[in-house]
């Protein structure tokens, strides 16, 4: 009498799901190259993961976007997600990410160009944040509590503005006078529809070409009580994050801004990034050479020097720029 000869491929589905759901991201990939079974199974485990992990409620997105000179006295915010352009609970036929997938080439190209969307929440929202502590420095009355709100009176919707100035070249010893002023500021006049604008205003001097900016994104566990997290997980690897802002793509994206709002038929508000697109944004500073994180910026020249001029022009200039932090891409 003879028996059917068993194998892992004689396990239904269901099971190798069950058993292929226990390993973490990171250790699924190796897998998909097994055979095309499971280059089926785990793109849909992962695509599913992907729709979860908006819906965590215990879990927040924390950006950290300074000077390196405020590295310890800048706050962080938090993040609302927007949304996954792209990225829907159908995992295939028509209406889902890979409808124009033939075969299973080409799946695992889509779900890896998805870009998840989020944006700074305004403090008035969130309260009060905690502030940073740094070892060995003299607990002041105004930092004796726990958190450290971040506008002076809670309760006025977000009017007054902290103000951080930062010395960008430290051999002049000017005493603040080139300076990057960290505003957080809720202006209804603005027009934003209440949304808080996360702004930067660097001033470059005439010989300088560049300024520094950090951006660092966590995926925190929220504790019991603010401040507290239970885990933390860095999307921004060590050795990234501190990028060169570089006063020729200043003024490029400042003209270009101020273009489209002189154009009568162009509408001032932005429209949603759409994944296809949002690598090839010229407004996205990468924080790595692989875009893998990037912060979606508006860039304003605060005295409208270099509107309607040609860059060459402003070569020996000092000049001002206003960088609005729209939304965060990962």
């Amino acid at each position: 009498m003879s028996s059917d000869h068993l194998c892992l491929y004689s396990l239904p589905n269901e099971i190798l799901v069950s058993i292929l759901s226990g390993f973490e991201t990171h250790a699924l990939l190796p897998l998909v190259v097994v055979s095309r079974r499971f280059h089926s199974i785990i793109l849909r485990i992962l695509h599913f993961r992907l729709l979860l992990a908006a819906a965590l409620p215990d879990y927040k997105l924390i950006l950290e976007a300074y000077h390196p000179s405020k590295r310890y006295s800048d706050p962080y915010l938090f993040c609302t997600y927007l949304g996954t352009d792209g990225l829907s609970s159908k995992h295939e036929g028509e209406g889902s990410l890979y409808e124009d997938c033939p075969g299973e080439q080409g799946k695992f190209a889509k779900l890896g160009a998805l870009y998840s969307r989020f944006r700074p929440e305004r403090p008035s929202v969130q309260g009060s944040m905690p502030a940073r502590r740094i070892a060995g420095a003299v607990t002041s009355q105004a930092s004796s509590n726990p958190t450290q709100p971040i506008y002076a009176e809670e309760g006025d919707g977000g009017n007054t503005k902290v103000l951080h100035n930062l010395n960008l070249d430290a051999e002049e010893g000017d005493g603040g006078n080139t300076k990057v002023l960290h505003n957080l500021n809720l202006d209804a006049e603005e027009g934003d529809g209440g949304n808080t604008k996360v702004l930067h205003n660097l001033n470059l001097d005439a010989d300088e070409l560049f300024g520094q900016f950090c951006a660092y994104a966590s995926l925190v566990r929220l504790g019991p009580r603010r401040g507290v997290f239970l885990s933390n997980a860095h999307l921004v690897q060590s050795g990234q994050g501190v990028m060169r802002v570089w006063k020729q793509w200043l003024q490029d994206r400042a003209c270009e801004l101020w273009q489209q709002e002189q154009a009568a038929a162009v509408e001032l508000d932005k429209p949603p990034m759409e994944s296809p697109s949002i690598g090839l944004d010229k407004s996205i500073l990468w924080t790595d050479y692989r875009k893998n994180v990037g912060l979606r910026v508006a860039v304003r020249d605060r005295d409208g020097r270099c509107y309607g001029k040609d860059s060459s022009e402003m070569d020996d200039m000092p000049i001002s720029f206003s960088i609005e932090i729209q939304g965060d891409a990962f």
